[in-house]
């Protein structure tokens, strides 16, 4: 989910008597990342600020711990995001207003990086629904499948990402990520399993049902095509913040679900 890919460019200079390689490795500025979240269960604004590092650099991207963060609501009240450690910053008791737009704002050495997103209404889930299949069915040595389910709303326009817990631990990596919009399945009660791994008896399991904004879903499905090794050429998905910071603002409430596999 954190992955950003770039291109260097070498340039090849070819000499009448001997072939010269000059291959030109300059270090690109570093970009401003910024990966926000807005959770309305627990009225919190999270931001991690840091600048990218050098593609070939062995050291870990450096934080970014001066910015001035802020967040308004669709009445253009604004309230201070504060700085924690390491880059974070964070502002609890924020409660959230639904169907309403934020705007996060981050200023990083002069420069104003802003994002808007669209906080919905939650989408309730049904209970969570496991099967057993045989070792081959969908590779690997077999086991429990775990199934999504919910009731999509009447109205369409719904976009939602389904984010698994596994004995406390959450699903690493885009593939664990199942999104939907609800083009083909508005109205209906829409039933999904997770077929990123199998479950043993006695795994204890949460899902939460997070409704977000649509550029959220089209950030997050862009990125999986371009992280996919049959994709096209990588590059970066489009920018969510102005000024072409690299990241995303997600404004979003979820359900929970969860279940033990007996």
């Amino acid at each position: 989910m954190k992955k950003y890919i770039f291109i260097l460019s070498a340039i090849i200079v070819l000499s009448s008597c001997t072939k010269v390689i000059d291959v030109d490795l300059n270090e690109a500025n570093p970009v401003v990342v910024l990966e926000a979240n807005y959770t309305a269960n627990d009225s919190t604004v999270r931001l991690d600020a840091r600048y990218t590092s050098n593609f070939f650099g062995a050291s870990t991207p450096e934080n970014i711990n001066n910015a001035v963060v802020t967040i308004t609501d669709q009445a253009g009240t604004s309230t201070s995001v504060p700085f924690t450690s390491d880059g974070h910053y964070e502002l609890t008791n924020y409660p959230a207003q639904f169907n309403t737009t934020y705007t996060l704002s981050t200023i990083v050495d002069g420069t104003n990086y802003t994002a808007t997103c669209e906080m919905n209404d939650t989408i309730q889930q049904l209970p969570l629904y496991y099967e057993f299949f045989e070792q081959g069915f969908f590779g690997g040595e077999g086991g429990y499948l775990l199934n999504l389910i919910y009731q999509d709303p009447p109205e369409t326009g719904d976009y939602t990402m389904a984010v698994y817990w596994r004995n406390d631990t959450i699903s690493e990596g885009l593939d664990s990520y199942m999104l939907n919009e609800d083009v083909l399945t508005n109205g209906n009660v829409v039933l999904r399993p997770f077929i990123t791994e199998y479950f043993k008896i006695n795994d204890s399991l949460r899902v939460e049902l997070r409704t977000i904004d649509k550029k959220i879903f089209d950030y997050y499905t862009e990125l999986a095509s371009l992280t996919n090794p049959n994709s096209a050429a990588p590059a970066n998905p489009e920018f969510i913040w102005s000024n072409k910071a690299l990241g995303y603002f997600s404004a979003y409430g979820y359900s929970e679900q969860t279940t033990v596999i007996q």
